[in-house]
């Protein structure tokens, strides 16, 4: 897949980025500064698929009128970071 250069604001992608960030860092502490109801599974699950949605809007290249598996968003992703890299070097 290649890098399309989108058509969105640095600033929207660095608040989300910061926003997934913030989330990851609370799951993996295993402490959430969220109502203690988040802490259910179901709740927890929804948060997921809020974070897949966020990826698909962030990453280019991912088809968005269309129906795509957890697992094609994260290829999307993995991708998508190989060709920053490469743009890079």
């Amino acid at each position: 897949m290649k890098a399309i250069s989108p058509v969105r604001s640095v600033r929207s992608r660095f608040e989300a980025v910061c926003c997934l960030s913030e989330q990851s860092l609370a799951i993996a502490r295993g402490t959430s500064n969220k109502s203690p109801a988040l802490e259910e599974p179901m709740n927890l699950l929804y948060d997921m698929n809020d974070c897949y949605s966020k990826l698909r809007e962030l990453v280019p290249g991912i088809p968005q009128g269309t129906k795509v598996t957890q697992v094609e968003i994260l290829q999307h992703v993995i991708d998508y970071i190989f060709d920053l890299q490469i743009v890079l070097e």
